[in-house]
């Protein structure tokens, strides 16, 4: 007859704890496998992104353009919320105020650096936005009515300096990529031009076809129409290279004036602190629809300049408000306008 040796409490403990953990591991590992593999990813909700500008303007459009290339790439729904109002302030402070964790973007612009240079009511700073990747560029063109005399912006501005305030130009709002762009061509060329105040471009448009303006710098997306009609005449870009649409016109630094380029750009932010594996994956999604046909086709009709690589988003970002911060310090008026 055999006897089982007696066994001690501790040595009893040990096997049962041995036992318990190998049971659990046996048991759990399946489980926590199948768990990770079905971790959510991101996005694992829809994103809202924020465009603080009405529905149908260029940067709306162009953002839509991304957004829906977005939904598509992860199956997952992108919202535009467009948040209009205080120059773009609205939309800037709803996503300011948002957790961030990469649901809620904003379609910044130049605004997201003028806005705190010039608007001492700006309750959030330029750094308090994460760039994620640019949207790209459409350019302003100078364009004058078809019935004017000046088939070349040097032949305007030689007029202009002979005739001080003689002629209005249009501002289609403070702080705008127009008005810093009238800034500078003023500055530049030491021209004085009797200022017109208009709330947005498109107000302007019919005062400078009937000749109220003599100049004013449009959108290209605006201007093309009517420069196809007959009824504007373009005489310069504001652009790094000429348009494709308009290989005849010169850039304002062929003509000798660099430092009056403004190119209005935009580009999808996040609210500072979004951690850095989230911004990883927006940039590269991003990217990655961008070189879709149906984005580029879009990006096309609108006359849009191609985006700066994600990378280089955050610097073009600094280079703006550098730039921005030495020329206006805490406010955008200048004695050259009137």
């Amino acid at each position: 007859m055999s006897h089982t040796p007696p066994v001690s409490r501790r040595s009893w403990l040990q096997s049962a704890l041995a036992a318990s953990t190998a049971f659990t591991t046996a048991g759990l590992g399946l489980p926590l496998a199948a768990q990770a593999q079905s971790a959510p990813t991101f996005p694992a909700r829809p994103i809202k992104v924020v465009v603080p500008y009405p529905a149908g303007g260029v940067i709306d459009v162009t953002a839509r353009a991304v957004t829906d290339a977005l939904a598509q790439h992860w199956g997952q729904a992108v919202i535009v919320d467009n948040r209009p109002g205080a120059n773009g302030n609205l939309g800037a402070q709803a996503v300011h105020q948002a957790e961030p964790d990469g649901y809620t973007l904003l379609v910044g612009s130049m605004l997201t650096v003028i806005n705190p240079l010039t608007d001492r009511t700006t309750r959030w700073r330029t750094s308090d936005f994460a760039p994620i990747a640019s949207m790209g560029s459409t350019p302003n063109i100078w364009v004058v009515p078809a019935s004017a005399p000046w088939h070349s912006l040097p032949a305007f501005v030689a007029q202009a300096r002979q005739q001080p305030g003689a002629f209005n130009v249009a501002n289609p709002g403070l702080g705008s990529s127009n008005h810093l762009g009238l800034e500078q061509l003023v500055a530049s060329t030491g021209i004085t031009l009797t200022q017109i105040n208009y709330q947005g471009q498109p107000p302007f448009v019919t005062d400078l076809i009937n000749g109220q303006l003599h100049i004013a710098p449009l959108t290209a997306t605006l201007a093309l129409p009517h420069i196809r009609s007959g009824k504007l005449r373009a005489l310069a870009v504001s652009a790094p290279s000429r348009l494709p649409a308009l290989t005849e016109v010169p850039t304002l630094a062929e003509l000798g004036w660099a430092d009056a380029t403004v190119v209005p750009w935009s580009g999808f932010m996040a609210p500072a602190g979004t951690p850095a594996s989230t911004m990883a994956q927006l940039r590269t999604a991003i990217a990655q629809v961008q070189t879709q046909t149906s984005v580029l086709q879009r990006y096309a009709t609108l006359q849009a300049q191609a985006p700066e690589r994600p990378q280089d988003f955050a610097q073009l970002v600094q280079r703006e408000q550098q730039r921005w911060t030495a020329l206006l310090g805490n406010t955008v008026q200048t004695a050259s306008v009137r």
